[in-house]
C-alpha cells in the first residue's frame, strides 16, 4: 500500500455513506484520481472545508494495490478559491472547466501541463472575465491533450477552407466543407469562427485581453462544449447551469 503525496485540485466531492466523502482530484503527479476521505462528514473532521469544489491543496494518502479507489488521509489547503463558489457566473464557468478536465482525462494518467493550466485558469477566473477565461482555457486544454480542433481545413477531405466556412463537425473535430458535410454538424458564424481562430493562435494573455461581443463568445463556447461532449461521450452538465443562471445579456 504505497503512500502518495502530491498537489491536487478538487473536481468533485460527494457523500459516501454516513461519514465519508468520495473525492475526485486532478493531481500534478498522478493525474485524475478517485479517493475516499474517511470521516470527512464528521463534525470535527480533520478535512474541515478542504474538499470544496476548486480547492487546491496538498493531498496525502495511500494507493490500494489492485483497486481503483485510493484513500485520502490529508488535504491541506493551499488556496480555497472560495470567491469562485460565491459568484454564480464564476462558479458556472469554473464548473465548465473542471467538467472538461474530468471528461477528457483518464484516471491515473499524469499530465503536469494540464494541472498547471487548470490552476492558472482558476487564478485568472478570480478576477478576469469569466466567460473569456473559460473559452481560453478550453481551447488550450484541447491543445494540451492532443484534441486541437481543425479550424482552417476540412476534417473530411483536408481541403483548406475559406474564412466563410459555416459548419463544424464535433465528432470529426473541426470544420467540414459542403461535400463532406453529414449528420451531426453544427453551424458556426463567420464572427465566431474568426474569434476561435484568433484565440487559438494567440497567447494566454492575448486571449484574455481579446474584445469579443457577448453573443459571439456564447456561440464559440457552445461549439467547444459540443466538441468536448463528443470527445467525452455524453452531454455536459455545466453549460446548462451556466445558461440557466446567466443574465439576459449573456444569452443574447
Amino acid at each position: 500500500m504505497p503512500q502518495f503525496r502530491t498537489q491536487g485540485i478538487v473536481l468533485r466531492a460527494r457523500d459516501l455513506g454516513e461519514q465519508d466523502r468520495l473525492v475526485s482530484l486532478y493531481t500534478r503527479d498522478l493525474g485524475r484520481i478517485q479517493a475516499v476521505a474517511r470521516g470527512a462528514r464528521r463534525l470535527r473532521s480533520r478535512f474541515g472545508a478542504a474538499l470544496e469544489l476548486f480547492t487546491w491543496g496538498e493531498a496525502v494518502g495511500f494507493e490500494h494495490s489492485g483497486r481503483d479507489l485510493m484513500r485520502l488521509d490529508q488535504f491541506d489547503i493551499r488556496r480555497s478559491f472560495r470567491k469562485l463558489r460565491e459568484d454564480l457566473e464564476r462558479l458556472g464557468q469554473g464548473a465548465r472547466m473542471v467538467e472538461a478536465v474530468a471528461r477528457l482525462t483518464a484516471e491515473r494518467d499524469p499530465h503536469a501541463a494540464c494541472f498547471v493550466l487548470l490552476l492558472r485558469a482558476l487564478r485568472a477566473l478570480e478576477t478576469g472575465p469569466a466567460a473569456r477565461v473559460q473559452l481560453a482555457f478550453t481551447l488550450r486544454l484541447l491543445d494540451v491533450l492532443g484534441h486541437r480542433p481543425a479550424l482552417d481545413r476540412c476534417v473530411g477531405c483536408g481541403r483548406t477552407l475559406a474564412a466563410m466556412a459555416d459548419q463544424f463537425d464535433p465528432f470529426g473535430g473541426g470544420l467540414v466543407c459542403r461535400a463532406c458535410r453529414g449528420r451531426g454538424t453544427m453551424p458556426v458564424s463567420p464572427r465566431a469562427l474568426g474569434v476561435l481562430r484568433g484565440l487559438q493562435r494567440g497567447s494566454w494573455e492575448a486571449r484574455l485581453r481579446a474584445r469579443i461581443p457577448v453573443a459571439v463568445e456564447v456561440e464559440a463556447a457552445s461549439l467547444l462544449d459540443r466538441y468536448v461532449a463528443a470527445l467525452g461521450g455524453g452531454a455536459l452538465r455545466a453549460p446548462r447551469f451556466v445558461a440557466e443562471t446567466a443574465g439576459p445579456g449573456a444569452r443574447a
